[in-house]
């Protein structure tokens, strides 16, 4: 299944967020820098952007270490059925304490550690097992065979409180492309939080005492879509 357009996924997340948040009247054009703009008594542009927590340029964002952790438990299971491994069941909590560098070594080491429990009852692997590979966290395992069986990693994170530091840098990035855009009265950031990405997840809620600094942007505003929470972000005057 061929994955959706970035213009779809947008376009989704602006009809979400227009049933969550009032917006002005008039016609809206799904376009292309920016990606959205409301046609009214004023032109208003609408740029939307996911709002992670850190870059994706980054080895250690989620997004880079979940796709390292998708190879890890596709290779590590070739390796243990290739030495004639059983067809087991098993699910791997990563430890995000310790980012994952090199897929190889950790998917080698899983592939043994199954060897090692694959007789054993089904249930939590004992942390003595694995305790030399700091970036597994978990390990559970079921012993009866299946043909079909899959390693699978399994979804064990808290959201975050608000990144600051990142918002401050998505914005900085946001302005210096605004001379590309189509030419509007003023323009709108929206930041989609999407709840069930973890590399997205935090709490939106806006601190305090905290002010942005003044950006081109009228109005930017972080857009929590599972939670219908819109929130403004303060800037100077």
């Amino acid at each position: 299944m061929s994955r959706p357009s970035n213009q779809t996924i947008e376009r989704y997340y602006f009809e979400l967020f227009r049933s969550h948040y009032e917006v002005p009247e008039g016609e809206i054009v799904y376009t292309d820098k920016p990606d959205v703009i409301l046609r009214g008594s004023q032109n208003i542009g609408v740029e939307i952007a996911n709002f992670y927590l850190t870059s994706g340029a980054d080895a250690t964002s989620e997004q880079v270490q979940r796709a390292r952790r998708l190879q890890i438990l596709e290779r590590a299971q070739a390796l243990h059925r290739a030495s004639g491994g059983k067809r087991i069941e098993l699910w791997v909590g990563f430890n995000p304490e310790y980012p994952v560098h090199e897929p190889e070594p950790v998917a080698l080491a899983l592939a043994t550690i199954a060897t090692k429990v694959e007789d054993s009852p089904s249930g939590r692997v004992s942390r003595m097992l694995f305790e030399h590979v700091p970036e597994l966290g978990l390990l559970i395992h079921s012993q009866k065979e299946c043909p079909d069986a899959k390693w699978r990693p399994i979804q064990d994170y808290y959201g975050s409180t608000l990144s600051l530091e990142r918002l401050r840098v998505l914005v900085s990035e946001k302005t210096k492309k605004l001379r590309d855009y189509q030419a509007c009265d003023s323009y709108w950031l929206l930041l989609i939080v999407d709840f069930m990405d973890s590399a997205q997840d935090q709490d939106i809620q806006w601190p305090t005492g905290e002010v942005l600094e003044k950006s081109p942007f009228e109005r930017i505003l972080l857009y929590k879509p599972q939670f219908d929470q819109v929130v403004q972000v303060p800037q100077d005057d």
